[in-house]
């Protein structure tokens, strides 16, 4: 194997010229911290609570979505620059693609569990019993650009490949969910080939962050902008 330097170049990054040796990781560490100063600048007010609710999450014990209640402030923070991230790098092929899909969470069902949502062939997908609910006004915005909307399954790539089986062969999608689970969820369209954006929910409702869930928000808005920035884009014949 070739190590020295000089001899071959690196085909993408090189950390070596950040330095040498431990002081590569020092300045790491710095990027960290003013990654984080700059975010508490521009959103941080917006994860204030997030500290105290993962002290009292440490306290916790036997709960299979630990692993989810005690992400760090910081962790929300580099989460939540991922999902734009991936946006920008996802919305070329995301607008090649002829079919759009909105996968849509659980937690977003002004009903709840009184939701009249009716499973098909392809997924649960919503049949307007409250034309106020956000998951109603969605599926309609999404139906007036000509894509489809269906409710998350748990196995994201079970439903990708479903989807892709079914009437949507040249498959993009946009999902709507919490910080955590759209950046996972984005990830997981990516390894099943399929490109995707995403919209987040205004603060999370779901069993994992409430002892009582409640319904969540989100802005319908950015559908409809998503929808209407794609359609200016010819789709690969």
């Amino acid at each position: 194997m070739v190590t020295d330097r000089a001899a071959t170049a690196a085909p993408t990054y090189d950390l070596r010229e950040l330095g040498e040796g431990v002081a590569i990781y020092a300045r790491l560490d710095r990027l960290a911290d003013r990654f984080v100063e700059m975010a508490e600048s521009e959103v941080g007010v917006a994860f204030a609570r997030v500290p105290a609710f993962v002290e009292r999450a440490r306290q916790e014990a036997g709960r299979d979505d630990e692993v989810f209640r005690r992400t760090t402030r910081d962790r929300y923070l580099v989460e939540l620059l991922a999902c734009v991230v991936m946006g920008r790098q996802f919305w070329p092929e995301f607008v090649a693609r002829r079919d759009t899909v909105l996968i849509l969470p659980d937690c977003l069902r002004r009903q709840g569990s009184a939701c009249k949502r009716k499973r098909t062939r392809y997924g649960t997908r919503c049949t307007a019993c409250d034309p106020e609910c956000a998951v109603c006004r969605m599926t309609v915005t999404a139906a007036r650009h000509g894509a489809a909307a269906y409710f998350s399954d748990m196995e994201h790539e079970k439903q990708f490949r479903a989807l892709l089986r079914g009437p949507y062969s040249d498959l993009s999608v946009i999902g709507v969910a919490c910080i955590w689970m759209l950046a996972s969820g984005m990830r997981a369209a990516e390894e099943a080939g399929v490109p995707s954006q995403g919209v987040l929910l205004n603060f999370c409702g779901c069993e994992h962050w409430c002892e009582e869930p409640m319904v969540t928000d989100a802005v319908v808005e950015q559908v409809e902008a998503i929808l209407a920035a794609k359609a200016q884009q010819p789709a690969r014949p």
